[in-house]
């Protein structure tokens, strides 16, 4: 197995996340912007053109005559959905390795994209800074676990079959087997794309509620993301019935400030939101 520093180093050698996602999503965050502004950055990157108009054109939207301009599908579409595209595509783009038996691609998208989507409607519900940070915090938060299926897929086998088999998290299944964790690689992932520090934050605190409220939101939507099994990352262990488990998010609700009534709320909007991820993956 190769040594901490020459995972480290392998790191280096990947692609370096297309600017054209972060220009976009910095822009869309700003109250300036002019969807005329947004569609010449979209227009300037072919691909990202094509998945938007992909989109706009899907049975989901269904709009009447279909749409062959960026501008107009902005129009239709809103500035947060095309933000999610715009991520979406670019960092499962980055990464041209296929998913395995034990490690699918497919159901691993759709856990990420649940847990970025549910902490975008937290943030902007709780109106914390930057909801579209809680979106690409929540997106890539186990991006380490593509750097393992890039770099090491029969370790990435082996960590999943050990979770499998013995009801762990992928976290615990790691630290059974031994090496870098998905979280050191994640993070160091982040470093090496330039990432801001709070995204860099989200990586490594995912299973923590002990940093920063924004980690906090995510490391929470993504036990509630498990324990729904809406897609799927490896993870085996049985969270529902665990003291710890309900203890970690009645703590963590505490530090958000979510309520029960206002989480019934959010997992409304949560569920109709979640219905347009199918629409959004299909183009990976």
């Amino acid at each position: 197995m190769s040594t901490h520093s020459q995972w480290i180093d392998q790191i280096q050698s990947l692609p370096v996340l297309p600017q054209i996602a972060m220009r976009v999503t910095e822009r869309m965050q700003s109250p300036t912007a002019t969807l005329a502004e947004i569609s010449d950055l979209i227009k300037s990157d072919m691909g990202l053109s094509a998945k938007v108009l992909r989109l706009a054109n899907s049975s989901y939207y269904s709009i009447p005559g279909g749409v062959s301009d960026v501008s107009k599908a902005l129009q239709y579409l809103g500035f947060t959905t095309i933000a999610q595209i715009v991520l979406t595509s670019s960092v499962f783009g980055s990464f041209k390795t296929q998913g395995i038996r034990e490690f699918p691609l497919t159901p691993f998208w759709l856990h990420s994209f649940a847990v970025g989507q549910l902490a975008e409607i937290t943030a902007r519900s709780l109106q914390l800074e930057s909801p579209s940070e809680s979106f690409i915090g929540g997106l890539i938060h186990d991006i380490g676990k593509l750097i393992l299926l890039e770099l090491a897929p029969d370790h990435l086998a082996k960590i999943v079959r050990r979770a499998r088999e013995e009801n762990l998290s992928f976290l615990a299944a790691e630290a059974a087997i031994g090496g870098p964790n998905h979280v050191e690689l994640g993070l160091a992932l982040a470093r090496h794309w330039k990432l801001p520090a709070g995204i860099q934050e989200a990586i490594e605190h995912h299973h923590s509620n002990r940093a920063s409220r924004a980690s906090t939101l995510i490391a929470w939507a993504n036990l509630w993301v498990n324990e729904r099994k809406l897609g799927s990352s490896g993870n085996f262990e049985s969270t529902s019935e665990s003291p710890s488990h309900r203890s970690f998010m009645t703590e963590s609700m505490s530090k958000l400030g979510l309520s029960e009534k206002a989480l019934g709320i959010l997992e409304g909007h949560f569920q109709k939101e979640f219905e347009k991820a199918g629409a959004i993956l299909s183009g990976h």
